[in-house]
């Protein structure tokens, strides 16, 4: 057998054992929910009273997590959001982390241990991890996403998930917790496209291809796949709303695909709990209750800027010249030219 059909029979055996996984997931989840119990079928009244009102397409969107795709959960409170998308949306590749301690964790959220004991318990562990930074991801090894022989252009995640984020009371100032939050959101998205600085920056698009100019390096592992997702869940209203998450995806290169109102009622066995940890007695606190809005950012390749269009021309060997020149070219034309205006002049 010649090596492109084995590596080809190989991910076909893999996804087998995706769908597997998914369906051992559901079935558990199945399991769970129905009562031990033998109870009589429900009449026909019973049947139409049960039934739901019809809801309008546009009230309800569809869960944005496939059963086979790779997602990252990112900044998880007591991981009841992870047990959701692995037990009742049948998840199969879910890796979850907290930016919390797990002993930390284990303090603030007592129901913590009953869901890391299901998800663990599971075959195989849903992977979770601790101590994990979220506007610094792609630095950590343990987080790599890779596919075994699948092409080395599909590694990388499919969809990473930032399930309401927040800095926590670091300032009872308005003004000062808005800037905090932003800074975390772009140093996140930055992150996922491992482009938080510009010499990232510059090695990404040296190896993606431009129009005329194909690259000759080899294209590298991506810590979010072209065209994978990231997906942020935030409160309606202020002061989430000043945030202004989707100028600043759009600031460092994202595309802004769509977004809709969140449904708790979605994931099963969610809830929402707070930065600072649960709150002794339940307290009157229900984020499940609030409005709250899914915005959904695409990854898209990079768009360079003048500087760094030189730059890839340096490093590409080429001499072609740019319609007016780079910054620097232009700047000793301005020069030049006005050393000729003071020469006239005199």
């Amino acid at each position: 057998m010649s090596k492109s059909k084995t590596k080809k029979a190989r991910r076909e055996l893999k996804r087998d054992g995706a769908r597997k996984i998914a369906a051992h997931h559901k079935k558990t989840a199945k399991a769970s929910a129905t009562p031990t119990h033998a109870s009589k079928p429900p009449t026909k009244k019973q049947k139409m009273a049960s039934q739901p009102l019809p809801t309008q397409a546009s009230q309800k969107h569809d869960v944005p997590f496939g059963e086979y795709d790779h997602v990252l959960l990112v900044g998880e409170g007591d991981f009841s959001f992870a047990r959701s998308l692995v037990l009742t949306h049948g998840c199969a590749n879910v890796t979850a982390t907290s930016y919390d301690s797990e002993s930390e964790v284990r303090a603030k959220y007592p129901a913590f241990d009953s869901i890391h004991a299901q998800l663990t318990d599971l075959t195989p562990p849903v992977p979770i991890h601790h101590d994990i930074d979220a506007t610094k991801l792609s630095t950590y090894k343990q987080l790599r996403c890779t596919r075994g022989d699948d092409d080395e252009a599909q590694d990388g995640w499919d969809t990473i998930a930032f399930v309401f984020p927040h800095t926590g009371g670091l300032s009872t100032d308005v003004n000062r917790q808005v800037r905090a939050n932003q800074a975390l959101l772009v140093e996140f998205f930055k992150s996922c496209l491992e482009t938080s600085s510009p010499k990232q920056r510059l090695q990404i698009l040296a190896t993606q291809p431009r129009r005329g100019h194909p690259s000759p390096l080899r294209p590298r592992s991506q810590f979010l796949r072209m065209g994978g997702r990231i997906i942020v869940t935030l409160f309606e209203g202020e002061p989430y709303t000043l945030w202004n998450v989707r100028d600043l995806a759009r600031h460092v290169g994202l595309k802004v695909v769509e977004s809709w109102k969140f449904d708790a009622s979605q994931y099963p066995g969610y809830g929402h709990v707070r930065t600072l940890g649960t709150i002794e007695g339940g307290g009157a606190w229900k984020g499940e209750d609030r409005d709250a809005r899914v915005y959904v950012f695409e990854k898209v390749p990079l768009v360079p800027d003048s500087d760094e269009e030189e730059e890839l021309e340096k490093l590409s060997g080429g001499k072609r010249e740019r319609p007016g020149g780079g910054r620097k070219e232009r700047e000793k034309k301005g020069s030049k030219r006005a050393r000729q205006g003071s020469d006239s002049e005199d």
